[in-house]
């Protein structure tokens, strides 16, 4: 089939360039156009790479063919690598200063006055490979000196002088010593270093920056870097990665940018179009003359997935930049093709701003509709992968074989959509090209759509720089894609759906651009589409209830798009002129006689500009398979223009069969060998088998791929099946698929080239199963069984319809989700040099000073607790916004981005609107989360300030619900045995009840247990179903046994009292936290009330030391000590505590008893508190302090306060090193990281022999415990 469709216009050459092997660009034609004209190799175009970003200093990337610098820029458009520069200094005169941030010296270039300064993690910009090769370095040499020190010690334990006199406890000391630090090796963990970093204004105006790679604090030397469009400023980040930096500076210097890249992929992508190697012209990309513009927009936060902020920031910077291209080889899944605020912006930057995108198709292949997201939008340009055999050769080694030919990769996504739609081309999906140096090699062969795509945009460079320097002919969006598609070559061994249009020509497009440039309607963009089936953008009929129908009869609507501005009513006189002249008579053409078309439609001239036609489809006389063809509408007497609209139309007829037959199948390579089934209305799933016999050459790999169904209820990947299978003589493989009932579902398989390219046969056998549970649901889509908090078990039926099926069920459930909201949100306006989008052209011809649309952001903070069962457990949480998760182009939301912090701060996780994150585990404690969404609409974001945050809790262990064949066993507490395996009888029914656990104590109200039962473990992947338990509240503890007290009046006048007094001591805590002045006003007339209250007095000695750091508040403190201390009696609190046998009588004597225990209890409190804040360091008496502290504790578990248990601890440790037991206190000092404290302790182990390695790694994790730096989101 050819481009042109009807004639065949354009035919494969006769190859006439070199093949060049590492980048294909002899398929393409690309070769030849610049074999015939060098100059036409992209020079004048500007491309941006939205990717992973790139190594400014990769091979083949650093100037053009005319000399130029390749890069125009590079930014990171995700905001990964921002960091907060508010903080200003001034230097002293000798150029040092300390930071704010760190708390470093830094000594920096001479006569700088004012100073931003920040803080930024080495990890936070390394890309994977680097940050894991670093990682081992630094280990490795951690290992080395630790070892080292622990020779050491063993030699110090092995010449000890026995004849000592404390032989025994030194050796003893020494030994725990060594038994600790043996121990950090196993928790060894490296955050990796914090540096710091500087930036000020030049005598030029422009900002110079300074990161602090070297981590030496001395900054003399160092050389500073400028934005990089300014001069073209690189360094490395250092530390051995390899890392290739640039910077940009936002918010008049409140923000710094360091960009790197996250990965080699955009590097890869950025050779394909338009690498440039002097000399070694076989090396370059498809246009070597063309610039680039790097961003970066896979976020190395969320492990390089892109998000929706990077992505509009990158077409607002590409149209700031005047870019004529953009290439995004990045793709997910979508529920609504070509919708959401992300498509939105797509389609602006296209029909709007101006500018060609090119995106990958995706690799989800080879079944029908797998198109992924930009791909399947209308307005850019979706582009599979295409193999030629020199492909297989050069970059495979495959030895010549007649067994393969020029094909689609079997990974390339198909069309169409759910609502018909398709690729728009393809073009050479390999090629072997520049990587980052910090991969510690210069190239790579990539296979993917991520490689076709650039591939096409590279020949589109190509093809807009001959049409401007061979005519002066410049096109739009439109006109070049229309170029492309009606030139392209149809690639016979290919099917329409993987190859679209066809394989993009170079000569070709420039040919037609030429020949038709300025044509009537030529630059306009018609829409297409049918009302009746939710305005689709084609015909896609698959199911048999559609296709059975015979003869079918669709009204068409097409409608042209002229992009006047967003105020269309005052449209400039050329705007009017265009609007009032197209009128254009178009021939109908269907390309298969089963489609009827009127043969003419007539697109009038005005407002009222769109027309519909009626069309006929009759699927009655089609064989079972797969069918494609195309409506066309041809400009009237111009065929040869090609069409300037089309639908697409695709029809499925299904096999119809409730057994379908055996079939044996010849796989070819490169080929896909298509089944479509339309599965029985209780069909649950198939068993696919497949047998071999005697094989001329194996073994085969075989690519099964099963889609159940293409409502576009759901992303295709939620319940397809794709698998590797490797297939042996006279062997049998079997796959169990998920099909949905009276849905069609496709049995792709597919011989893979690249193993062995030798054909095979295949017998396939297909059998449907079903228990009847799931109705026409696929299992990922099933809203599954539900267990209500008012009931104890809920009810199955099984059903077996096709056969007996074998039944052994289990039951479990093993998450908790839990609902939280928001407890605060905060509105902010986007950055200015980065967050506006742009008006539109028509809007700036019509207004050159017209401006754009400013995003706003709302940031939603979320806090919980952790509370595992066993307190030393960690329990895995993944945050989830469940209500728009898994959406991302097709999201009402710009972007969406979280992350989880720790009561210090310190960042666990982040997390986006498409992928879930690792689980993270959790101590106890507390933890907030901070969201960020981002919108033009101020008002969306305003609704969503109360968004519903969603927590899934892995329990400790899953709970297995007990399932019963009777009701009333299920309705009770009995406890049965796991069920058999048994066989359900074909047409038999069978009811299983399913009883919910004990509710589990970390449950709480409005939670959730999530988990599954599977009904036959043999197929379990198939026949499990989701499970839900809405819990109920825990079981209330009656407290009828509980025993009553009749209390006096003079008891209930002490509690009254004693009540008032605690709400004043809590009103004095606020005031002391709150660092009131008027807490004294309050606090005197209380004690001189009460003098002799134990918890006054304990809350006014806890003022009076929170302000002892004043010399002028140290006899306070003194004397709230005094006043405690003067209160005490040590001896008979001694005697009281050391009686073994105390009263404890019924009546009035243990009433009184109680009384004096409680009073002594609380004196012995504010004993323990006022000997600890007594010690004072460094006194002559400090260890006769802290033995009169140790009288009276025996653990810091004795302090209520963890303020206090803190100081405890510190005192503990160093009152160990005054007795020479090092060991003991180093042990502590472990403990104390273990347990999240923050001292500077760090320095006590450096102030040990050898020990200078542990103390570099302790304080880099005691800088990621306790954070200072702010980090951006």
């Amino acid at each position: 089939m050819s481009t042109a469709f009807l004639n065949g216009a354009f035919q494969r050459p006769i190859r006439t360039a070199p093949l060049n092997s590492f980048i294909p660009t002899q398929e393409t034609r690309v070769a030849e156009l610049l074999s015939a004209n060098p100059d036409y190799d992209g020079r004048g175009t500007t491309v941006a790479v939205l990717d992973t970003g790139c190594d400014l200093r990769a091979a083949g990337l650093l100037k053009t063919s005319t000399g130029e610098n390749k890069y125009v820029d590079f930014i990171d458009a995700t905001g990964g690598g921002d960091i907060d520069m508010s903080a200003t200094v001034t230097p002293h005169a000798d150029a040092t200063f300390t930071s704010p941030i760190t708390k470093r010296t830094l000594t920096v270039p001479p006569n700088l006055n004012t100073i931003r300064v920040g803080a930024t993690r080495l990890f936070t910009h390394l890309p994977s490979s680097s940050k894991e090769r670093i990682l081992s370095q630094r280990k490795k040499s951690f290992l080395h000196h630790h070892t080292q020190t622990l020779t050491q010690l063993q030699k110090q334990i092995d010449n000890l002088d026995s004849s000592m006199s404390n032989h025994t406890s030194v050796k003893k000391d020494k030994t725990t010593l060594l038994e600790e630090v043996k121990a950090m090796a196993d928790d060894y963990d490296d955050p990796g270093p914090l540096l710091d970093v500087i930036s000020w204004k030049g005598e030029d105006g422009e900002w110079k920056v300074i990161v602090d790679v070297a981590n030496n604090q001395d900054l003399t030397n160092s050389t500073p870097v400028s934005p990089y469009k300014i001069n073209n400023d690189v360094s490395d980040l250092g530390f051995g990665s390899e890392v290739t930096y640039c910077v940009q500076v936002y918010e008049d210097g409140d923000v710094v940018s360091i960009v790197t890249d996250a990965g080699s992929h955009g590097t890869h992508v950025a050779g394909i179009i338009g690498a440039n190697f002097e000399g070694e012209e076989d090396k370059n990309g498809v246009a070597s003359g063309s610039r680039i513009l790097a961003i970066k927009i896979g976020d190395g936060r969320l492990d390089s997935a892109e998000t929706g902020k990077g992505l509009v920031r990158a077409l607002i910077a590409a149209k700031k930049e005047n870019c004529d291209l953009v290439n995004l080889s990045y793709g997910e899944s979508y529920w609504q093709a070509d919708s959401g605020k992300v498509a939105e912006t797509f389609s602006d930057a296209v029909r709007k701003w101006g500018m060609s995108v090119f995106t990958s198709a995706g690799n989800n292949g080879p079944a029908f509709s797998t198109l992924g997201s930009p791909g399947c939008l209308s307005a850019v340009v979706c582009v599979g992968a295409y193999v030629s055999p020199q492909m297989m050769e050069a970059q495979y080694s495959i030895l010549p074989t007649e067994d393969v030919s020029e094909t689609s990769y079997s990974f390339s996504s198909r069309g169409p959509t759910p609502d018909g739609f398709m690729p728009t081309l393809c073009a050479p999906g390999g090629a072997i090209a520049a990587i980052p140096r910090h991969t510690l090699q210069s190239k790579a062969q990539y296979h993917g759509t991520s490689m076709s795509s650039p591939n096409a945009c590279g020949v589109a460079a190509c093809v807009i720089s001959a049409l401007k320097q061979n005519s002066n002919i410049k096109l739009n969006p439109i006109e070049l894609r229309r170029a492309l598609e009606n030139s392209a070559i149809a690639v016979t061994s290919s099917d329409p759906w993987a190859q679209g249009a066809g394989l993009i020509n170079a000569v070709g497009a420039v040919e037609y651009a030429k020949e038709h440039h300025g044509k009537v309607g030529q630059n306009l963009e018609f829409e297409v589409s049918i009302p009746s089936r939710d305005s689709s953008r084609g015909l896609y009929l698959r199911d048999a209830a559609e296709v059975v129908q015979g003869q079918q009869t669709y009204n068409v609507k097409v409608k042209p798009l002229f992009e006047h501005g967003i105020n269309a009513n005052e449209r400039s006189p050329e705007q009017l002129a265009e609007l009032l002249e197209t009128e254009i008579e178009f021939d109908l053409k269907a390309t298969a006689d089963w489609l009827t078309t009127p043969k003419k439609i007539a697109l009038l001239s005005g407002v009222s500009k769109e027309q519909s036609f009626g069309l006929s489809v009759d699927t009655s006389s089609l064989p079972t398979g797969a069918h494609f063809a195309r409506v066309q509408g041809f400009v009237s007497g111009e065929e040869n223009r090609g069409p300037l609209f089309s639908l697409p139309v695709t029809v499925i007829v299904p096999e119809v069969t409730p057994e379908p037959p055996k079939k044996t199948v010849e796989l070819k390579a490169g080929i896909p060998n298509r089944r479509f089934l339309s599965a029985p209305s209780s069909a649950e799933w198939a068993t696919i088998k497949l047998k071999t016999g005697a094989m001329k050459s194996g073994p085969n790999s075989i690519i099964l791929h099963s889609v159940p169904s293409s409502t576009g209820s759901t992303p295709h990947s939620f319940h397809e099946t794709k698998k590797m299978l490797t297939l042996r003589e006279h062997s049998t493989a079997t796959v169990n698929v998920p099909v949905r009932g009276d849905a069609t579902f496709e049995l792709c398989l597919q011989l893979s080239w690249l193993s062995n390219p030798a054909g095979v046969e295949v017998d396939v056998e297909i059998e449907y199963h079903s228990l009847g549970v799931r109705g026409k649901a696929p299992v990922a889509e099933g809203s599954g069984l539900r267990i209500g908090s008012a009931n104890s078990f809920v009810t199955l039926t099984l059903n077996s319809h096709f056969r007996s099926e074998h039944c052994k069920p289990t039951a479990s459930l093993t998450h908790i989700f839990r609902s939280i909201r928001p407890s605060s949100s905060t509105v902010k306006s986007g950055n200015p040099d980065l967050d506006v989008l742009h008006p539109s052209n028509a809007d700036l011809v019509r207004d050159s000073n017209a401006v754009g649309e400013l995003i706003h952001s709302t940031t939603l903070n979320y806090n919980f607790d952790v509370s595992p069962e066993n307190g030393d457990d960690k329990i895995s949480v993944v945050p989830r916004v469940a209500s728009l998760h898994w959406q991302l182009y097709d999201s009402p939301l710009e972007s969406l981005i979280w992350r989880l912090k720790d009561s210090n701060d310190s960042i666990l996780q982040y997390g986006g609107l498409i992928h879930d994150p690792p689980p993270t585990s959790l101590p106890k404690g507390s933890y907030k989360i901070e969201m960020l969404l981002r919108h033009s609409d101020t008002k969306l974001l305003d609704t969503l300030k109360n968004l519903p945050l969603q927590l899934r809790i892995s329990l400790p262990k899953p709970l297995t619900c007990n399932i019963h064949t009777q009701r009333n066993s299920a309705s009770s507490s009995t406890a049965v045995k796991p069920l058999p395996s048994s066989y359900i009888r074909q047409g038999y029914f069978k009811d299983l009840y399913i009883q919910a656990p004990e509710v589990p104590k970390s449950v709480k109200i409005g939670d959730a247990l999530i988990g599954s039962i599977t009904l036959d473990t043999n197929v379990n992947s198939v026949s499990k179903i989701p499970l839900v338990w809405e819990c109920p509240d825990q079981i209330i503890k009656s407290k009828d046994d509980e025993e009553k007290v009749e209390l006096t009046e003079e008891e209930k006048d002490e509690m009254y009292e004693k009540s008032i007094i605690d709400l004043k001591i809590k009103n004095l805590k606020k005031l002391r936290k709150e660092n009131s002045e008027r807490y004294l006003d309050f606090a005197e007339p209380l004690l001189e009330s009460h003098p002799t209250s134990i918890p006054i007095l304990l809350e006014t000695l806890e003022y009076s030391y929170s302000n002892s750091s004043n010399s002028s508040n140290s006899s306070n403190l003194s004397t709230s000590l005094k006043r405690v201390t003067d209160l005490i009696d040590e001896n008979e609190l001694s005697t009281y505590f050391g009686k073994s046998n105390r009263v404890n009588e019924d009546g009035d004597r243990k009433k009184e008893e109680e009384k004096i225990e409680e009073k002594m209890k609380e004196m012995r409190e504010g004993l323990r508190v006022a000997l600890l804040y007594g010690i004072k360091e460094g006194e002559d008496n400090f260890k006769d302090q802290v033995v009169r502290l140790k009288n009276w504790v025996t653990s810091e578990s004795d302090f209520k306060s963890d303020e206090h248990k803190r100081i405890y601890k510190k005192i503990i440790i160093d009152y160990e090193k005054e007795m020479g037991r090092g060991g003991e206190a180093f042990k502590m000092a472990r403990e104390r990281l273990k347990s999240n404290e923050k001292e500077d302790w760090v320095e006590f182990i450096g102030e040990l022999e050898g020990m200078e390695h542990l103390k570099r790694n302790y304080e880099e994790r005691v800088e990621w415990k306790f954070p200072a730096e702010n980090v951006l989101l």
